[in-house]
């Protein structure tokens, strides 16, 4: 077995995270953003009060790297997954994409919403209304069909992988960059870290999130405030690491503690290459996977 496929093998066993998407959503200017408990006082968590120098965007090669090492961690190789569809029998419906995003969610109905408006005439559609909010998007006899109609308008042009991205960083990708510009985390390696826990904790209010954990993090760096950027992210990892191994949500332990190896992982980029040049090896036990 090559390198790839047991990283592959080990992440769709281990890392494919149910999350719970608990984000303060303005749908009337198509944004979204973490909510206001957990980036509103950022300001007040941030590791150290110098903060020039942050770029306010990463050129594309950067975006793209970052995405690919969560990629590493969410369907085991750096490569998108725009066909993955499964129903994990976990009652959240369909897992879609490298992404992770499900059917019992608003955020696949918001896919085929935007796909519709690239692609008018398409098999999705139909399928609204058996997803939120009209319908549970958990009734596997209502979702016949739905996996073949994903795989066949995935097949007809780069439309529907346009639209998962879209609502992928309406999601996850702006609100970690934006943590990242408040919290003065300028790092490539920083904004992976923060991108990575929103993919995979979501935002919101319940301990196990994003916002729990910059909370803890900062409190455990607020006694130093001479403690720099990478300390900070370190403290970060710690925490993110300790939440996976003993999670607040009994319903998601099991899985969530067979992935503390994407914390390890990143924090080997942490410690050997927090630039993120390439090559990129991203290793832990876990993982054994190179980016570009």
């Amino acid at each position: 077995m090559t390198a790839e496929a047991s990283t592959q093998a080990r992440a769709q066993s281990g890392v494919r995270i149910n999350r719970r998407h608990i984000f303060v959503l303005s749908l009337a200017f198509g944004a979204a953003h973490i909510a206001d408990r957990n980036i509103g006082r950022v300001a007040e968590m941030a590791p150290h009060s110098e903060r020039t120098g942050l770029k306010p965007h990463l050129d594309t090669a950067m975006v793209q790297r970052i995405k690919s090492i969560s990629n590493i961690f969410e369907v085991g190789a750096p490569r998108a997954d725009f066909g993955y569809i499964e129903d994990l029998g976990d009652g959240r419906g369909y897992t879609i994409t490298q992404y992770g995003f499900v059917t019992n969610e608003l955020e696949t109905g918001w896919i085929i919403e935007r796909y519709t408006d690239l692609a008018a005439a398409n098999s999705l559609t139909p399928f609204l209304a058996q997803l939120p909010p009209k319908a549970s998007g958990t009734d596997s006899a209502k979702l016949a069909g739905f996996a073949k109609a994903w795989g066949r308008e995935l097949a007809r042009g780069p439309f529907l992988q346009q639209a998962c991205d879209e609502v992928a960083d309406r999601l996850y990708f702006n609100p970690a960059m934006e943590a990242a510009r408040t919290l003065g985390v300028t790092l490539p390696v920083g904004r992976l870290i923060l991108y990575d826990t929103i993919l995979q904790h979501g935002g919101g209010e319940d301990p196990d999130s994003f916002g729990a954990i910059l909370e803890r993090a900062r409190k455990t760096v607020a006694a130093h405030e001479e403690d720099g950027e990478v300390e900070f992210l370190n403290a970060f990892l710690k925490v993110r690491r300790r939440v996976l191994a003993d999670p607040a949500n009994s319903e998601t332990a099991d899985v969530w503690r067979q992935s503390v190896g994407r914390v390890d992982a990143l924090s080997g980029l942490l410690a050997h290459n927090p630039g993120l040049e390439p090559p990129v090896l991203v290793m832990s036990d876990d993982f054994n996977a190179e980016v570009a």
